[in-house]
């Protein structure tokens, strides 16, 4: 048998680092797996088909420390959520992409949902976080929040900790401070995290303001990132609408942005267009 380059890297990767050992059967039968060994559950609801499931598989499950972490820590089931009793924890658990990940504690009760790949360190923190939630640094940063005044400087500080730890909810507390404090200080680095994750609108002040900063496109993955953010919002705004000028104007006046990138064979503004709009009819 022969195997290509890439299949024998990914064997290689497996002898030499090990991965986190997954169970395949029912939801029900690895609860009790874990109730016997007195452990918590992580369960990777998956499909076949899913891009991201399979880069998860390809790398955050193949890691030394990720995976060293869960053998010990977790018993593991790889749950194809569209076989076997897949549909039904789907509906169960409210479950609507993929992956997503669920953690049970020892006793079977649901602990933690994470909607998403996660990369090989938030796999890790999230892990730690159900394994030992006394010791995680979000737990003890929430803990500390919910019995604060809340005033901004409390959200800001435990906004912090969730953004230092990759923590997966950030997104909800990054879009609290932005609905209570929405004149951001882009120059203050938690102020700018928030406007990352909780701003999607391209012509917004703040958005123009991050644009046109010199400092913002020396950055430029973080840069690229955000003017991705910005694309695929706007593409859901106008699929729901049904409208492709959305999409044009938006890739015409985010065009001269992608320039100031130094993208290599970077195409002319009529080449996007033409991209853009195969995006929009898929």
């Amino acid at each position: 048998m022969k195997l290509t380059a890439l299949a024998l890297t990914a064997l290689l990767s497996t002898w030499s680092f090990g991965q986190i050992t997954f169970e395949h059967g029912t939801l029900k039968e690895a609860i009790e797996k874990a109730k016997q060994a007195k452990k918590p559950l992580f369960v990777d609801v998956y499909a076949t088909w899913c891009g991201p499931c399979k880069q998860m598989a390809a790398t955050a499950f193949i890691d030394p420390e990720v995976s060293t972490f869960y053998n010990a820590s977790f018993v593991s089931l790889k749950l194809d959520g569209e076989k076997n009793d897949g549909p039904e924890v789907m509906s169960k658990y409210g479950i609507t992409a993929y992956p997503t990940l669920l953690y049970f504690d020892a006793s079977g009760n649901l602990a933690g949902k994470v909607v998403g790949a996660l990369q090989a360190k938030q796999l890790l923190l999230k892990g730690q976080e159900i394994a030992s939630p006394e010791a995680n640094p979000v737990f003890i940063a929430r803990k500390e929040y919910l019995k604060s005044k809340k005033k901004q400087e409390d959200l800001k500080a435990f906004i912090k900790v969730l953004s230092d730890n990759q923590h997966d909810s950030l997104q909800k507390y990054a879009t609290e401070y932005y609905q209570k404090f929405p004149k951001l200080n882009l120059a203050d680095p938690v102020e700018l995290t928030v406007f990352k994750v909780a701003e999607h609108d391209y012509r917004s002040p703040l958005s123009v303001q991050y644009l046109n900063d010199e400092k913002n496109q020396a950055d430029k993955d973080q840069y690229m990132s955000k003017i991705n953010d910005y694309f695929i919002t706007t593409y859901q705004q106008a699929k729901t609408a049904n409208d492709f000028e959305i999409m044009k104007s938006m890739a015409v006046e985010l065009y001269p942005y992608l320039q100031k990138c130094n993208i290599p064979d970077l195409p002319s503004i009529d080449q996007y267009l033409e991209y853009v709009k195969g995006q929009f009819d898929k």
